[in-house]
């Protein structure tokens, strides 16, 4: 009799995990499919705010950097994430960003795209997009067993990668040359598509999650209660503040030399600037390759070993190039250097889905991303000085010793830390 139970038991959590496991396909496609129309944006918008400003580098970069600034308001967005049912917040986030980009189609079929309508629309598909990447990366435990976090992870920023690093942006530009309007019909298009499949995203583990989690995320008062205890909780989390000051860091030495990277390709490679985008298909593949190890890294080092052989990896690569600049090597350490990064991600964003209260998951995750994209214009300031006034070498070298400053810090991360508030 008790071999039939199990048996039926058995059978019992297999049902029961099937949904979530179409979820999860369904969650990983609309990522991809997302991801491929922000690679095609991310190629497209440019040109546009080129043609419409007749090239003035000011507006351009203003229209770049509205998209980015959206990523300031990460902590509030992450706590309206708490409030609601992650699946539709990312069908909310997609819907608006089909909107937006058929709208903003219809404008350039018309021929005629002020440049004060540009601003808010880019500022606005950021917003969006903090939205889809908050509620995606909340709703993932919902979906998957925690020693499945890892893989599950890196399959959806090998998605997310593929998307925007290889297909997304060369089909923006060939479309921009075939038709110009063509690049935002398509990323309305892929919008549209990922809200459709996330439609159906709704399997039993999500609404048993959420009820159980919704009355909790509703006792943190106003919006701004809230996102005070949501940064409360990092700044009092050991583990959280210290991965926050790591990733600032990261992102001021990525940066510092990403923003002169082009220069860096011309001047002190002596190669015609077009190798500088060959340099980031070489970080791209490198970035794509990290999320396939990350899941199996992860696994066999264990998190804390794992973040420490990534920050290790990037500030010798950083190092490397800093001393030796002969372009095979400086494009096979960018690789190494972004796979390091991914490996990075994926272990970060699987502590946070497991230290985190899911009710707080959203503004956990809006605030460490803040962190991350706060630092990087200092960053890129950085680097631009320095390689004026001192030299192209040295944002290599400056990225590289500040990560090797950072390593005491992962300092008693494990794979598995205790669930804590304050620490």
């Amino acid at each position: 009799m008790s071999d039939v139970s199990s048996h039926r038991a058995e059978r019992a959590g297999a049902a029961a995990g099937r949904p979530a496991a179409a979820a999860l396909r369904r969650l990983v496609t609309a990522n991809a499919l997302s991801s491929v129309g922000d690679g095609a944006r991310f190629a497209a918008l440019p040109l546009l705010a080129a043609s419409v400003t007749g090239g003035d580098a000011f507006w351009i970069s203003i229209v770049a950097a509205a998209g980015r600034a959206a990523w300031l308001l990460a902590p509030v967005i992450g706590t309206l994430v708490d409030r609601m049912p992650r699946h539709r917040a990312m069908i909310g986030a997609d819907a608006a960003r089909c909107a937006m980009l058929a709208a903003l189609f219809t404008l350039v079929v018309g021929g005629t795209v002020p440049v004060p309508v540009l601003l808010p629309l880019a500022f606005l598909s950021g917003v969006a997009e903090v939205f889809f990447d908050s509620a995606a990366q909340a709703i993932v435990p919902t979906l998957t067993a925690d020693q499945d976090l890892e893989r599950t992870n890196a399959r959806i920023m090998a998605a997310q990668i593929t998307g925007t690093g290889f297909v997304g942006p060369p089909l923006g530009a060939a479309l921009w040359a075939c038709w110009q309007p063509l690049p935002f019909l398509l990323d309305a298009a892929t919008f549209l598509a990922s809200a459709l499949l996330l439609s159906g995203l709704v399997a039993r583990a999500v609404r048993a999650r959420w009820n159980g989690d919704r009355e909790q995320s509703r006792g943190d008062g106003g919006v701004l209660h809230g996102t005070w205890a949501g940064l409360r909780m990092l700044a009092r989390h050991r583990v959280f503040r210290r991965l926050m000051v790591v990733v600032a860091v990261l992102g001021v030495g990525q940066q510092a030399v990403y923003a002169i990277l082009v220069v860096y390709v011309v001047n002190r490679l002596g190669l015609p600037s077009s190798a500088y985008s060959l340099m980031l298909v070489a970080a791209a593949l490198g970035s794509l390759a990290g999320a396939k190890t990350a899941a199996s890294t992860a696994k066999r080092l264990g998190t804390g070993r794992s973040l420490v052989l990534s920050i290790t990896v990037s500030a010798v690569s950083y190092l490397t190039v800093a001393l030796l600049p002969w372009w095979p090597l400086v494009a096979l350490l960018l690789a190494v250097n972004s796979a390091a990064v991914v490996l990075w991600n994926v272990c970060t964003v699987s502590l946070r889905q497991r230290l985190a209260p899911q009710d707080m998951l959203g503004r956990v995750t809006g605030g460490y991303r803040l962190a991350a994209w706060g630092a990087m214009p200092l960053g890129a300031a950085l680097g631009g000085t320095l390689a004026e006034r001192v030299g192209l070498d040295v944002p290599w070298a400056l990225a590289g010793v500040l990560l090797l400053v950072c390593l005491p810090l992962l300092r008693g991360v494990t794979s598995t830390p205790e669930r804590a508030g304050d620490e």
